[in-house]
């Protein structure tokens, strides 16, 4: 059975910013009061936040929501754009318009006992609300970074009692070399069978999708893409996808996802 499989539906909602905290250069993590998401959000779930009353920039943010507590929910991200900067100058107090909970999250049932959590860049902001979920199983995290001052969430994942591995491609923290490198290690010397779940860049999820089918383990991934809409409606995070008849179609990320199975996905 899977938790928290009721239909819930999006809504527009205010949320009040509680917390804010620069976690390390560029990174943010920022509390907001908002009952309605923080109750109701599932794993791998997302919202579109409007970050400015303007109409510049004009669209959302999709962000994923990183943890849950109470009626307060936190998203966890990082200054890439005019959006994320106009959010990261926000002070405790500010209000903001929220849309959601949109799209499909990672499937959580009772058919695993183990997992591994691979992330890639801030592929963990939308994987630790999974950890939270499933704390009391049996859960390895892997998390990537091209430096040791680029790892974010590795504080948060040992307080819920998880085992973090660390990769950088510098060799300044953990294994050096991909983190995809570091899974297919761990999975060699695993006895059990785990269902692994990953979030982060593409290259690094088609090489995940590739070490799950070899070693015939589920995966499932959390698409990283632009989002406009959030809804499906603008057909502008399209991604290709296998259907079980072999045919390919096309899927939005923001519907239909942004979680999908790593063998759904029609790899470039």
């Amino acid at each position: 059975m899977i938790r928290g499989s009721k239909c819930v539906q999006k809504r527009v909602i205010t949320g009040k910013i509680v917390s804010k905290t620069q976690i390390t250069a560029g990174h943010f993590q920022m509390g907001l009061l908002c009952p309605y998401i923080a109750r109701n959000t599932r794993p791998g779930q997302f919202i579109q936040v409007r970050v400015s009353r303007s109409y510049d920039p004009l669209l959302c943010r999709p962000l994923a929501v990183y943890r849950s507590r109470g009626d307060v929910f936190d998203i966890l991200f990082k200054v890439v754009g005019r959006g994320t900067r106009i959010l990261a100058e926000k002070t405790v107090g500010d209000t903001m318009d929220i849309i959601g909970p949109l799209g499909n999250g990672f499937p959580v049932d009772d058919d695993f006992r183990r997992a591994i959590l691979v992330a890639g860049g801030m592929g963990i902001a939308a994987l630790m609300r999974l950890a939270e979920e499933i704390a009391e199983r049996k859960i390895i995290a892997l998390i990537g970074a091209s430096t040791r001052d680029k790892i974010v969430g590795e504080t948060d994942l040992i307080d819920l009692g998880v085992k973090v591995y660390i990769a950088t491609e510098d060799g300044s923290a953990g294994h050096k070399g991909m983190v995809s490198e570091l899974l297919e290690k761990i999975l060699l010397e695993m006895e059990d069978s785990p269902r692994v779940f990953a979030c982060g860049p593409a290259a690094m999820l088609k090489v995940i999708a590739r070490i799950a089918a070899r070693c015939n383990i589920p995966a499932y991934v959390s698409l990283e893409e632009r989002m406009a809409c959030g809804v499906g409606a603008c057909l502008g995070c399209a991604c290709q996808v296998i259907s079980p008849e072999g045919e390919t179609q096309y899927k939005m990320v923001c519907s239909d996802g942004p979680v999908f199975d790593a063998q759904e996905i029609l790899w470039k």
